[in-house]
């Protein structure tokens, strides 16, 4: 009996001691599962701030990028080479700019290759902005150089200037003044006997007759007379669409035309157009053409 008590009491004492190593055991394991989940945490936490730390400099390389592109556009130079090298380079820095601005998750390694290579652009920047004020100041020179040309060179086209305005003047009053008028418009409908009717039923013809006034400078020679008669509804009549002439340089249509000797001196003439059929009440308006210009004009009214 003796035994047998002390064997159960060194199963109670095994018991709890194998109770307190795995309490024991249980708080080291959660003590290092809170060491590490705390590392975990601080990991990330360091590579966020190392992300925002990156993105910022990317952010001020690509703000730099683009204050090379504005610079290289106010960059201006007569030189086609300089031009040529200004474009590829700006190019260049638009390719980096589009470059950088696709980055999402930007590493170290990649922020260092911007720096780099946005030191290389700047440097090559500074160069050309050496070309381009050097050829500015060479140019400048030569104009100051050519100043005295220039004055002389504008003081003779002024004259020069002055002359052909003169002469233009004179040939507008000579071209003004060789223009022939025209006098005494008279336009009116007239019957087969060639009397003159108001009634449109009656009407065998339209008659426009005036008178080409002498002009002295007026070159002399066969030309032809044209007339337009415009309907009440300002439709123009002609006896084919194709009856076209001259007029402020454009092709306009004609009612009727007469060839005419003129010799500079007065002139009596009348013109006529056949009526077809198509003539209507109202107010009928007459003019008249002569060497394209508009010269006379006249009206008569239709029942």
């Amino acid at each position: 009996m003796e035994n047998t008590g002390n064997l159960s009491e060194n199963n109670n004492q095994g018991k709890s001691k194998a109770v307190v190593f795995l309490s024991i055991l249980i708080v080291v394991l959660a003590i290092v599962l809170l060491i590490v989940g705390w590392m975990y945490y601080q990991k990330n936490k360091d590579s966020e701030n190392m992300q925002v730390q990156l993105t910022a400099e990317k952010d001020s390389i690509a703000r730099n990028l683009k204050g090379l592109m504005a610079d290289y556009k106010t960059l201006e130079t007569t030189n086609d080479t300089i031009n040529q090298k200004l474009q590829i380079e700006q190019e260049r820095v638009k390719k980096l700019y589009s470059q950088i601005q696709s980055e999402r998750n930007i590493s170290y390694s990649k922020i260092k290759e911007y720096q780099r290579e946005l030191g290389t652009l700047r440097t090559i920047m500074k160069d050309l902005l050496h070309d381009v004020d050097s050829l500015n100041a060479v140019n400048q020179k030569l104009i100051v150089e050519n100043v005295k040309i220039k004055e002389e060179a504008t003081t003779a086209k002024k004259t020069v200037k002055e002359l052909e305005q003169k002469t233009e003047e004179l040939n507008s009053q000579v071209e003004k003044g060789s223009v022939i008028k025209v006098r005494s418009v008279v336009a009116m409908a007239v019957s087969r006997k060639g009397n003159e009717v108001t009634r449109a039923r009656r009407v065998e013809k339209l008659r426009v007759c005036f008178t080409l006034s002498e002009n002295a400078i007026a070159k002399a020679g066969v030309r032809d007379a044209y007339i337009r008669i415009i309907g009440p509804d300002q439709f123009v009549l002609a006896k084919a669409e194709t009856d076209l002439f001259d007029f402020q340089g454009e092709k306009i249509v004609y009612s009727a035309k007469r060839e005419v000797d003129y010799q500079n001196k007065d002139i009596d003439l009348c013109i006529y157009y056949d009526n077809k059929g198509e003539l209507v009440a109202g107010k009928y308006q007459a003019t008249v053409y002569v060497d394209g210009n508009l010269v006379g004009s006249g009206e008569f009214m239709l029942k």
